[in-house]
């Protein structure tokens, strides 16, 4: 893999092309701002707008704009620029997979793109084979990521991790596709990354979880007795005097006041006792503070 520097160097730089900077912004997340230029081809303003729609898991604007490009018929002995563009490809792979449409005209359009690597990953997308070894795997992860992320195996992403690893001269590829997406799979991996079933780590984590459970479960149980001690201790008021229950009856509305905003306090105060609670039961047992915190943050 190439350096931290250097793929920083490459991100800054695709902001100077619309395009790339849409393909960016699909990968990472971020919404695009769809640029407005006269100077754009029809494929490009589509592209763009089939970006937009796959974010917003809009279909009917997705389909009005596959309306506009799957009308056109190139053929192998002829085809179009549109047919050899990765990013237009792969976008309009992922939108027909997500959104379930029809495949059979982005099918057509790969069968007659020129044999590549790109183009056999592709090929393999439409064809669900995900997990093929002569694929790109660095695509398929940032496809599957958009699709069904349950599909992401441990073995895939260590598989992914070795040969992304193993490109030292990324950056020197012609294709801009292909290095936008190993830089984000290779930072995908690194947050997605498991450890191996069995190991230390994965027990530890185990651990934690049924750990964390049953804290929760005890504090329950806790704040049970808590309140079954609290309505002991009403039952057992004592026994007042006549003068006492002759001022309660005069008061009565006041005391019917102080009563209903008592309730009120206690009743905005549970999820408060309940925090506390589960949160003095962690600590009892000795449950770190910090990743009480951790927790705390990532919810």
């Amino acid at each position: 893999m190439v350096s931290i520097e250097n793929k920083i160097t490459y991100l800054n730089r695709i902001g100077d092309s619309p395009k790339l900077s849409a393909f960016n912004q699909l990968l990472s997340g971020k919404t695009i701002a769809q640029p407005i230029s006269n100077d754009f081809s029809e494929t490009d303003e589509i592209y763009f707008g089939i970006i937009s729609a796959i974010q917003s898991n809009d279909k009917s604007a997705f389909e009005k704009h596959y309306s506009k490009k799957s009308k056109s018929n190139p053929s192998k002995e002829s085809p179009t620029p549109f047919v050899n563009d990765d990013f237009f490809v792969f976008s309009i792979i992922l939108g027909v997979t997500k959104l379930n449409l029809d495949k059979a005209w982005i099918k057509n359009i790969v069968s007659i793109r020129s044999k590549n690597p790109i183009t056999t990953t592709l090929d393999n997308l439409l064809e669900e084979n995900y997990y093929s070894t002569s694929n790109l795997q660095e695509i398929v992860l940032m496809f599957l990521q958009n699709i069904n992320s349950s599909l992401i195996t441990n073995d895939f992403l260590n598989s992914t991790f070795i040969r992304i690893n193993a490109n030292t001269a990324l950056l020197d590829s012609k294709s801009d596709f292909q290095i936008l997406c190993a830089i984000y799979a290779y930072n995908s991996i690194i947050l997605l990354k498991e450890a191996p079933d069995g190991s230390e780590i994965q027990m530890l984590k185990s651990f934690d979880s049924r750990f964390v459970k049953s804290m929760k479960i005890l504090s329950w149980i806790l704040q049970l007795v808590f309140l079954i001690v609290i309505f002991y201790l009403l039952l057992q008021l004592p026994v007042y005097s006549p003068e006492t229950i002759e001022l309660i009856d005069d008061y009565g509305y006041l005391f019917t006041v102080l009563g209903a905003l008592g309730f009120t306090f206690f009743g905005n105060q549970l999820s408060f006792i309940r925090r506390k609670t589960h949160e003095m039961t962690m600590r009892l047992f000795g449950y770190p503070r910090g990743l009480m915190r951790k927790n705390k943050e990532s919810k």
